[in-house]
């Protein structure tokens, strides 16, 4: 038999956004019947395992990159033109 160790989750990251953001959140997972706070810590131990595989990371930043764009978030935009 394998010596699983039993994981013990309870740390917190807090992640700010706007109610519309939320409500948009919760309807995706509902709609996948899974909780939300599930959803986001596998969406971010996949991105954090994938050792920023490109294949995921690319597309992302575009999606921010562009919703930036619309939310008209220009402190944000040169944060990362910057980089």
């Amino acid at each position: 038999m394998a010596n699983n160790k039993e994981i013990i989750r309870d740390e917190y990251i807090r992640i700010k956004m706007s109610k519309e953001e939320k409500n948009l959140w919760i309807a995706f997972a509902e709609k996948n019947k899974i909780n939300p706070t599930r959803l986001a810590r596998n969406i971010l131990m996949m991105e954090a395992e994938s050792t920023f595989n490109k294949i995921t990371l690319v597309p992302a930043m575009k999606a921010y990159v562009k919703y930036l764009e619309i939310t008209n978030n220009k402190e944000a935009m040169d944060r990362i033109k910057s980089d």
